[in-house]
């Protein structure tokens, strides 16, 4: 892969103003195929739906109903091996270690610059920033 367009993407965020910002910064990168859901039973449905097709499944830590590590459980129990990065106001040892726990690829703890969005990005994908 060599850039971002090619990526598909589901961003679950449940604060709007996260989402948009974080959608933003997405764009910016030239992610094209971007899909969002405002909560963790959402994505549920929507991963269930394309049989876990994604390419990066972006996810706050802290939402109602499913939270994003519930979501992580989730999905790796039904083996879908796409690469997940957790976006999380709780950057503590123990957080870390439960989301590592259940192979989170990655995560950044908010409030997270676009620079440091693209670096993990960039990471994740073995992809060349410039």
């Amino acid at each position: 892969m060599t850039d971002f367009k090619d990526l598909l993407v589901l961003l679950v965020e449940d604060d709007l103003y996260s989402q948009r910002l974080t959608q933003m910064m997405l764009r910016q990168y030239g992610v094209e195929k971007l899909e969002t859901a405002n909560n963790g039973a959402k994505a549920l449905e929507m991963i269930k739906g394309v049989k876990g097709h994604y390419d990066l499944i972006i996810s706050d830590w802290n939402m109602p109903e499913v939270t994003g590590l519930d979501l992580l459980k989730q999905i790796r129990e039904m083996g879908v091996r796409t690469k997940f990065l957790m976006l999380t106001s709780n950057a503590g040892k123990e957080f870390v270690l439960q989301a590592r726990e259940h192979r989170v690829d990655a995560y950044i703890a908010k409030p997270f610059s676009s620079l440091q969005l693209k670096q993990k990005l960039t990471a994740l994908f073995n992809i060349r920033p410039w």
